[in-house]
């Protein structure tokens, strides 16, 4: 599974290392995976992760188990002296896995990153 997201944050350096999303049965599950690209631009953050995980285990053939899904939590990292100041508005999520494509419903999300898990 891959995963592309696009974020408006004045954080030059932004990278995000997880988000725990609650998946419509209720099971919070940390998102995590084996590759990033990250590109900025402006004040818009893009990344493709690769191999998309829930939890320990591969994301892969589990695309129904995001419809509906809400995110809780975001895992990110930055040096920016600024940031606690800072915002983050998840504007779109695309998943991706074998030709399929879900965008979720729970966008844009803003989150301070404050309140952030900081990796």
């Amino acid at each position: 599974m891959i995963l592309y997201l696009s974020a408006r944050t004045g954080l030059p350096d932004l990278t995000v290392d997880f988000i725990e999303v609650r998946l419509a049965a209720g099971e919070i599950v940390s998102l995590t995976w084996d590759e990033s690209e990250y590109g900025q631009d402006e004040d818009v953050f893009t990344a493709k992760y690769k191999g998309v995980y829930f939890g320990e285990n591969y994301a892969n053939g589990r695309m129904e188990e995001l419809h509906g899904m809400e995110i809780a939590q975001i895992g990110v990292n930055t040096e920016y002296g600024e940031a606690d100041k800072a915002e983050i508005e998840i504007m779109e999520m695309e998943f991706e896995d074998n030709g399929i494509c879900y965008k979720p419903e729970c966008l844009p999300f803003t989150i301070a990153v404050k309140e952030c898990e900081r990796t």
